[in-house]
């Protein structure tokens, strides 16, 4: 957002972020951190003019059934002193590390929401036909904010610095705050990261990826945090591969840093898995694009990726066994002591799973990789030189802006071909033979889900689905392997017997499923490849 005050400055507003849009990222610390930090090196010398101290109380409303929170809209009055600035934002439901959100604001005479202040037609059109007397107040906000307002931070970027510390109130109870607001207002949104990078080297943060009115919303509802799947990734058709692949390596930050709070929470088993997923994605977004990532930032950057994913893997394997596994058995024979003993063994070592993920989520060395990331990807960081003695890749401008549909024709037949290779004589294949497809396989899936808008959906439909079908039935095969390995984790917690019950079970289960799992490998073997075959 562009305030009142900063707007009459035209050296803070030529080619700034427009006033309807807001781009921030949040870092969250203990108050400790955020008095160690409010008169930082980084910040001191960049500072135009003197800090501003303002205490802000806030009133979030919506209707009734919160419609508005189901459409991702947020609206709130604010009071600064004797003004009241009523701000309506979309996107609000989305989390993320930088926060993209449209923004309306207009003064009102109080705390009384007014929707028909709006006179901008997209805060119209969002709205609706919300009326005053639909809305009612939600929750509230208390918070101390010191703002300064920091300069030379590359290209001429400016960034809006807040210091806030509160506490949001709802009748259920509080939540505090205590997070630094780091709000663009010119520039490119990779100055946020360098920004947030340095102040982290000073004292540790954590990206704080939900807004203050989404924690307002659970603590009111007293709903888990929102696990989310990857959103379709919509790339142009005449994308070339620079530009694709920031923007495919951002969607998987996006989708990754939307689910942490759910893995925090831990009380919806999807949210450590799409976390997972998001994670996965990233490195096999990578792994496509290596020939334009100089070879010492992807081993860093697959390094800290695959750490996270390791921290992240305990947690997912025994929700699993104890979500999905050990059910149909428990249920058949719901009885039984052993099974009941196995079940109470496996809760504990999902709360142990859980202790590792938060530890991972909340180490200084997850933000620094989290930053370094965003910053990497918001100032085409695969375009320096980051060590001594590291050379500039070869022909990598003309790789960069190579047409992507040749490099994705190139690596879909690549992946298919590997596929059909490891899955040849499938029937007769080992259980570890049918791991190495099952993660060739995966690999293949990743592919087709980044590129397949450059190609036309109904050539797309039938091989994917044909694809979807085989990894579904390979992953069945895999929980299976992993069960076994979490029983011999167990030990002595529960009797042996239950093992063998459970093992048992799917191993009947798997005998019975071999003919269809046979019948999809078929089927994908018959399906047709959707790209051109340029692979040589």
């Amino acid at each position: 957002m562009v305030d009142t005050q900063t707007a009459r400055d035209p050296a803070l507003t030529e080619d700034a972020t427009p006033s309807n849009l807001e781009v921030e990222l949040k870092l969250a610390g203990s108050p400790e951190t955020l008095a160690n930090l409010d008169d930082a090196e980084p910040l001191r010398r960049r500072a135009i003019g003197q800090g501003m101290i303002q205490r802000m109380h806030y009133a979030y409303y919506d209707t009734a059934d919160l419609g508005l929170r189901a459409r991702g809209l947020s609206f709130r009055v604010r009071q600064e002193g004797r003004r009241y600035i009523q701000t309506l934002k979309s996107g609000d439901d989305v989390s993320g590390p930088v926060h993209r959100r449209g923004e309306w604001q207009v003064e009102v005479a109080g705390f009384e929401p007014h929707p028909e202040a709006f006179e901008e037609p997209e805060a119209r059109a969002w709205l609706g036909s919300v009326r005053q007397e639909d809305l009612r107040r939600v929750f509230s906000a208390e918070v101390r904010r010191k703002k300064h307002v920091l300069k030379d931070l590359g290209a001429d970027g400016v960034i809006e610095v807040c210091f806030d510390e509160g506490e949001v109130e709802t009748a259920q109870g509080t939540v505090p705050i205590a997070e630094i607001e780091l709000e663009l207002r010119r520039g490119s949104p990779d100055a946020l990261y360098r920004l947030a990078m340095e102040l982290h080297a000073l004292s540790p943060l954590r990206v704080e990826t939900q807004s203050k009115s989404a924690r307002g919303y659970l603590l009111a509802t007293g709903k888990p945090p929102a696990a989310r799947k990857a959103e379709k990734l919509a790339l142009p058709k005449r994308s070339r591969v620079e530009a694709a692949m920031a923007q495919t390596v951002r969607a998987c930050i996006d989708h990754w840093t939307t689910n942490e709070a759910a893995a925090l929470d831990g009380r919806n088993p999807e949210g450590i898995h799409q976390m997972r997923v998001g994670l996965r994605r990233l490195r096999s977004a990578l792994s496509l694009f290596r020939d334009v990532i100089p070879e010492i930032q992807y081993a860093a950057l697959q390094d800290e990726a695959r750490w996270v994913v390791k921290g992240l893997g305990p947690a997912r394997d025994w929700d699993v066994f104890l979500t999905e596994t050990l059910p149909p058995v428990l249920g058949h024979r719901p009885d039984d002591a052993d099974l009941r003993a196995l079940r109470d063994a496996a809760e504990a070592k999902v709360a142990d799973g859980y202790e590792k993920a938060r530890g991972t989520i909340r180490a200084p060395r997850y933000t620094a990789f989290l930053l370094t990331l965003g910053a990497w990807v918001e100032g085409r960081g695969w375009r320096v030189v980051t060590a001594p003695g590291e050379a500039p890749m070869t022909g990598s401008a003309e790789k960069l802006d190579r047409p992507l549909i040749e490099l994705a024709d190139l690596l879909l037949t690549r992946r298919h071909r590997k596929v059909m290779r490891l899955g040849r004589g499938f029937a007769k294949l080992s259980a570890e033979e049918r791991h190495k497809v099952r993660i060739a396989v995966k690999k293949l899936r990743y592919a087709t889900e980044f590129f397949r808008a450059l190609y036309p959906r109904r050539k797309t439909r039938g091989y994917l689905d044909a694809l979807e079908r085989l990894q579904d039935a390979l992953g069945v095969m895999n929980d299976i392997a992993v069960a076994d390995g979490l029983l011999q984790l167990i030990g002595d917690a529960a009797p042996g017997r239950a093992g063998g019950l459970v093992l048992g079970w799917y191993d009947h289960k798997v005998a019975k499923a071999e003919p269809e799992l046979l019948r999809d490998w078929r089927g994908f073997a018959k399906a047709t490849p959707f790209w051109h075959d340029t692979a040589k």
